[in-house]
């Protein structure tokens, strides 16, 4: 309970950047539906490039792989593994090592990401109801991740240059507070994607399932 009460601490006190980051999300994502929607020819052979590349290579193959064999379990901890790793803490949290640069580092990572879903993922949800389901649920767990892991590497960015937001004078100090919230906030990332990784795992391997 108490590492809930301190994740729970560590939330409110990123509020702010946890909402700016949501909304950059939904702001990038409708950018990307709505040229796809309209289909715009850049965003189309963008969607197409990318999807292409995404099913052509690691770690989809691998969890693909995993999930023809039946190895639901492996399927599940490859994709949690990959997404903690390179999907939240690589690009969304390490670059706020870097102070106020960080910050333009993890807007671009974010904007790049929210419009890259939303010129691939309309296509996953329209294929079927099923699909719809199982899309929309890790599109919801996925992201909701992300924004707090992006709200994270901004909050440690600006640590050094604005260290009274942590309530300290020491720029030091201020930037070891921040990744005292990050590591606390980290807990509810670990729960979504864990949760994001075994709906969505579990939701392909049913639908990979003949009829």
């Amino acid at each position: 309970m108490e590492i809930w009460s301190q994740a729970s601490a560590a939330t409110r006190r990123m509020s702010a950047l946890l909402t700016l980051v949501a909304l950059l999300y939904v702001v990038s994502y409708l950018t990307g539906w709505y040229l796809i929607s309209i289909r715009n020819p850049a965003a189309v052979h963008f969607a197409e490039t990318l999807t292409h590349t995404i099913l052509t290579q690691r770690p989809f193959t691998t969890v693909i792989g995993a999930l023809r064999a039946g190895n639901l379990a492996q399927a599940i901890l490859l994709t949690f593994v990959f997404n903690l790793t390179s999907g939240a803490f690589l690009s969304t949290t390490l670059p706020g090592i870097l102070p106020l640069v960080g910050v333009f580092g993890v807007v671009v990572i974010t904007l790049v990401r929210g419009f890259t879903v939303g010129v691939t993922y309309p296509a996953v949800l329209a294929s079927s109801p099923a699909a719809f389901i199982v899309g929309m649920g890790t599109l919801l767990l996925e992201l909701g991740a992300y924004v707090f892991s992006g709200a994270a590497g901004i909050n440690i960015a600006l640590a050094p240059i604005f260290p009274g937001r942590q309530g300290v004078q020491s720029r030091w100090a201020a930037f070891k507070a921040a990744w005292r919230d990050a590591a606390r906030v980290y807990v509810i990332v670990i729960i979504l994607l864990a949760l994001g990784a075994t709906w969505e795992m579990t939701g392909i391997f049913l639908l990979m399932k003949p009829t």
